[in-house]
C-alpha cells in the first residue's frame, strides 16, 4: 500500500463512518428500500471496478435465455446521454455505455438492455411477469432499490476480506457491506489454488454467512472485426482501455509477444489515437503481427468514423467467458431462487 493513502487516514475513516451510517439508517428502515416485484438479481462488488462482473452479467444472461425473458438495467456508466433508454440497434456507447452496448449484442429478441441513472425510475417503467428475470450491473451499493438474490464478485488477488475502505484501499464501503449478498464468487483465479488458500478465501465468506465459489477466466477463439482471416502470428499490438488489462496481456504472452498500448477505463478512442495504433502497428513486420483489443473495448471502436480507420488492419477481438468451478451447485442456488419467487 502506497505510503500517501495512509496519509489520507482521516479521510478514509470519515468515509467509513458515513458509509456505515448510511447503510444503517438501510438496515433500520430510517431510509426506504425498494422491493423488486418478480425475479431479480443484483451483481456488485465492494471495491472499485475491475472485479468480473460484466463477465457475471453476459453468464447469466446467456445461462437463463433458454428459459426466461432477460431484462439487464445498467447506469450506463461514461455515457454522454442522461435519462431512461432501452437500448436499440441505433445506439453506439457513447449513447448507452460500453458495457450496456456489449450486453444488447447477446441479447435474444425477447430481451431488454436498459441504463438510466434512476434505477428505480426505470425499474417502475419495466414490463415484468414471472417469465422474467431483471439484472442489476453493478448495483449492490444502489440500496434505494433491494434485489431478491445478490452476488457479490470479488478479484481473487484483491479480496474484499483484505482491502481498506477508500481512499486507504479501494473498498466502496466497509467490508460488513458482504452480508448483504447471498453468495460470493472470486474472480480470475489462477490455474492451481492450494487447499489452504481456498480454505481461508472459503471461510472469509462464511463469516459474513456467504458460499463462496470460485471462477476463471476463459478465453474464447479471437474473432476478426473485419474479416481478415487469423494470420499465423508471432507478435500482437495489444490495445485495451480496461480497468485490469493484466490478465489478458499474461493469457497472450504464453504464444506470443506483447505489445501493449494502455487507456484508461472506458475510454472513447478517437481517430487520431487509432491511427498512431497504427503507425505503432506499422513499426513491426506486419506478416506475423496482429492488433488484439477486448469486446468491451471494441463497443468504443464500432462506430463508423472508427471502423473506416480499422479496415485496413488486421483487428481482433478476444472474447472472454467465466469458468465456473462448482458451477452445478453454484447455477443450483440462482436456480433455486428464480424458481420459488
Amino acid at each position: 500500500m502506497s505510503a500517501w493513502r495512509w496519509i489520507l487516514f482521516p479521510l478514509g475513516l470519515l468515509y467509513w463512518v458515513i458509509t456505515r451510517i448510511r447503510n444503517a439508517c438501510y438496515d433500520l428502515g430510517i431510509f426506504s428500500s425498494h422491493k423488486i416485484e418478480g425475479n431479480s438479481i443484483c451483481i456488485g462488488n465492494l471495491n472499485l471496478g475491475g472485479s468480473g462482473k460484466s463477465p457475471l452479467t453476459l453468464y447469466l444472461m446467456k445461462e437463463f435465455q433458454s428459459t426466461h425473458t432477460i431484462q439487464v438495467l445498467s447506469r450506463g456508466y461514461g455515457r454522454k446521454t442522461k435519462g431512461h433508454i432501452n437500448l436499440t440497434t441505433a445506439h453506439q456507447a457513447r449513447d448507452v455505455g460500453d458495457e450496456p452496448l456489449m450486453y444488447f449484442k447477446h441479447k435474444k429478441p425477447q430481451d431488454e438492455i436498459h441504463v438510466s441513472e434512476n434505477r428505480m425510475h426505470a425499474i417502475r417503467k419495466l414490463n415484468r411477469d414471472s417469465n422474467h428475470i431483471l439484472l442489476l450491473d453493478d448495483a449492490f451499493q444502489h440500496r434505494k432499490v433491494r434485489a431478491g438474490f445478490s452476488l457479490l464478485v470479488s478479484d481473487f488477488s484483491a479480496p474484499f476480506f483484505n482491502d481498506f475502505i477508500l481512499p486507504i484501499g479501494n473498498l466502496r464501503e466497509p467490508r460488513m457491506g458482504a452480508k448483504r449478498a447471498d453468495l460470493v464468487l472470486y474472480t480470475k483465479c489462477p490455474s492451481e489454488i492450494s487447499a489452504d488458500t481456498k480454505k481461508r478465501y472459503t471461510e472469509k465468506a462464511a463469516q459474513r454467512g456467504l458460499s463462496a465459489f470460485f471462477s476463471k477466466i476463459a478465453y474464447a477463439p479471437l474473432q476478426s472485426v473485419n474479416g481478415i482471416p487469423l494470420p499465423k502470428a508471432t507478435h500482437a499490438l495489444l490495445v485495451t482501455g480496461i480497468a485490469n488489462p493484466l490478465p489478458l496481456k499474461n493469457h497472450l504472452e504464453k504464444t506470443v509477444t506483447v505489445s501493449h498500448i494502455e487507456f484508461s477505463d472506458h475510454h472513447e478512442f478517437t481517430e487520431e489515437e487509432i491511427k498512431k495504433i497504427h503507425k505503432k502497428f506499422d513499426t513491426f513486420e506486419a506478416t506475423k503481427t496482429i492488433i488484439i483489443t477486448t469486446e468491451k473495448d471494441f463497443m468504443r471502436l464500432n462506430s463508423r468514423e472508427l471502423l473506416t480507420e480499422l479496415s485496413a488492419y488486421p483487428w481482433f477481438i478476444q472474447p472472454i467467458e467465466l469458468s465456473i468451478e462448482n458451477e452445478p451447485e453454484f447455477l443450483t442456488l440462482i436456480r433455486t431462487y428464480v424458481s420459488t419467487n
